[in-house]
């Protein structure tokens, strides 16, 4: 059951707005927003509107922080991606065997040498750890930020790698390389 909010916690609420701040700094904010709401939520008494002056320092400090790294020419904290993202996938070697199956059947079928226009998979093989480019097409839960990509491949056809999450390892997907 939730507290009722007494009005200078209310009031006190209102310093933890991030809609108006850039991008890089609402994700440094937004986290320190929605604690003190939960606070604010759950608990009562004097003592919840002095945590929440405190809390309020922390945040302000660390999108300084955020603000000054920026200005520095550090890079801002990476942003969750959004449909239409490019990103670099990396191949398991499940992946190269689905695909390389796929396109030793359609050149065992004829379907290759047949020039009919029936677009196949036709490209060069694929092995573990390729990197190909990748489109984000949907994007999984933000606290898993995981993915939906349409893999780009070596060739005519491309690849379809579900819910694969950040990292360096086969099967996830990353932003090095200016992707």
């Amino acid at each position: 059951m939730a507290a009722e909010i007494h009005p200078a916690t209310a009031q006190m609420l209102r310093n933890f707005r991030y809609d108006h701040l850039p991008a890089h700094l609402q994700e440094v904010s937004k986290p320190v927003h929605d604690l003190a709401h939960r606070l604010a939520e759950t608990l009562t008494g004097p003592e919840v509107t002095k945590a929440l002056d405190d809390l309020w320092k922390a945040k302000n400090w660390a999108v300084l922080a955020a603000s000054t790294a920026a200005l520095e020419g550090a890079p801002p904290a990476p942003a969750i991606p959004t449909a239409g993202d490019v990103v670099l996938y990396q191949l398991t070697a499940a992946d190269a065997v689905d695909i390389n199956r796929r396109r030793k059947d359609f050149h065992e079928n004829g379907s290759a040498e047949s020039r009919t226009g029936f677009i196949g998979h036709v490209g060069n093989w694929a092995t573990e750890g390729d990197v190909f480019p990748a489109i984000v097409v949907r994007v999984h839960a933000e606290s898993t930020v995981t993915c939906n990509l349409r893999v780009l491949l070596d060739g005519t056809d491309t690849y379809w790698a579900t819910s694969r999450a950040e990292g360096d390892d086969p099967g996830q997907w990353s932003r090095k390389g200016g992707a």
